[in-house]
């Protein structure tokens, strides 16, 4: 996938939003209400039958969760499901309790969620989970938030909403010591049918009302926050200033402040001054990119080395993407999963693989040899990255362990 992939097939979904909107002023601002639209990519995307594809999950019976506000009795048991009609038969028993059942991990469920979700990867570097609720008329909610952003899609039935108007405490991840109840506070009634679309920045609160049987659909994420850039600007000093690196003398127990002060602000002057070095936080970001990207779910790999030719057809595996960086001697090819190390006398060759959604071995170009072409091929599918459409003339059977001349 590459980059104007992501953007076509996020900006289908988020129809009629402008999709630079979003990414800008919209994850920067408060929750937003997006209805349907004829053009919009998004309320098939569990297909025609959503309760079905969910219904047929039994492999997720054991990590459904749960809610309500209203219920009538204790949650059954989901221990011991053997079928999809005991699964059902379990489903129906929360719904009849008042209870939402919530599906998480549908990525592997359904292509067209799973490109969506690596295509918003693309575009902001972070992970994205994808869940699902399937509900009842008549369950309510309790008032919670979320501690990531949320997009919703309804795909089946309608729900009632209530969501707080005023700006999001954006609160941190960590739990503190337990306050009241959440308030809602002042808050909007919103009213979602099939197709339509509402982003809720992480710490809005909220509740849920069914009137009628109901699917909806949740996108999570967070977005790049200010202090994870300036985390990201610190640890790229620290790669290069060692004494950021040191060992603080004297540990949790017999720690000074005032041992510990001056050289933390020693520590923040540097990293102010970096900060504004032009091109150094640029690469700080870079940097984050790439170790997020490395981090992501692997790519599915090959079980076995297919031959390789220079007429071998490749093209970009599945939801494979990259993000490049480099130094003066190595390229960090980023590809979710890993990354490869790769000698900058290849660089021409690389970005053109990056670039490039199909091609052959043969048009690799950077006046490298054929024997190098054939390795860097050969990596490539064997990560993921790539993956093979067709063979030409008989080459080089296989190249799996094979090194480029340099490469590191």
């Amino acid at each position: 996938m590459v980059l104007e992939d992501a953007r076509r097939r996020v900006a289908a979904f988020l129809s009629p939003l402008d999709i630079d909107t979003f990414l800008g002023a919209g994850l920067a601002g408060g929750y937003l209400l997006v209805r349907q639209d004829a053009r919009a990519a998004r309320g098939g995307l569990l297909g025609p039958d959503p309760q079905a594809v969910l219904a047929g999950a039994v492999h997720l019976a054991n990590d459904l969760t749960y809610h309500s506000a209203n219920a009538a009795g204790p949650p059954p048991s989901l221990a011991g499901v053997i079928d999809a009609a005991d699964f059902r038969s379990r489903i129906a028993a929360f719904h009849a309790r008042n209870y939402s059942v919530r599906f998480p991990d549908l990525r592997p469920l359904s292509p067209a969620v799973d490109a969506l979700a690596r295509a918003l990867e693309m575009l902001i570097h972070q992970p994205v989970t994808a869940s699902a609720f399937w509900s009842r008329g008549g369950m309510r909610a309790p008032v919670h938030y979320d501690d990531h952003d949320l997009i919703v899609v309804q795909l089946q039935g309608t729900k009632r909403w209530y969501v707080a108007n005023q700006p999001s405490q954006l609160f941190n991840t960590w739990k503190g010591v337990s306050g009241n109840p959440p308030d809602l506070g002042t808050h909007d009634v919103v009213d979602l049918a099939p197709g339509d679309l509402m982003y809720l920045p992480r710490g809005t609160f909220h509740t849920v009302d069914s009137d009628t049987e109901s699917v909806h659909l949740a996108m999570g994420f967070t977005p790049l926050t200010l202090r994870a850039a300036i985390i990201a600007a610190l640890d790229h000093l620290s790669d290069m200033n060692r004494p950021l690196r040191a060992t603080v003398a004297g540990q949790v127990a017999d720690l000074s402040a005032d041992t510990l002060a001056p050289a933390m602000a020693e520590a923040v002057g540097q990293l102010l001054g970096a900060i504004r070095a032009p091109g150094f936080l640029q690469a700080a970001l870079q940097r984050r990119s790439s170790r997020v990207i490395g981090e992501l779910d692997a790519l599915p790999r090959p079980a076995e080395a297919p031959a390789l030719g220079l007429d071998t057809l490749l093209r970009h595996a599945g939801h494979a993407f990259s993000h490049l960086g480099a130094n003066a001697e190595t390229i960090d090819f980023a590809y979710p999963g890993g990354h490869l190390y790769i000698h900058r006398g290849a660089q021409e060759a690389v970005l053109f693989i990056a670039e490039t959604p199909s091609f052959r071995v043969r048009d690799m170009p950077g006046g490298i040899g054929d024997e190098v072409r054939l390795a860097l091929a050969a990596r490539f599918v064997e990560v993921g990255v790539l993956e093979v459409v067709g063979a030409g003339s008989p080459g080089v059977a296989d190249l799996f362990g094979a090194a480029a001349p340099g490469q590191a």
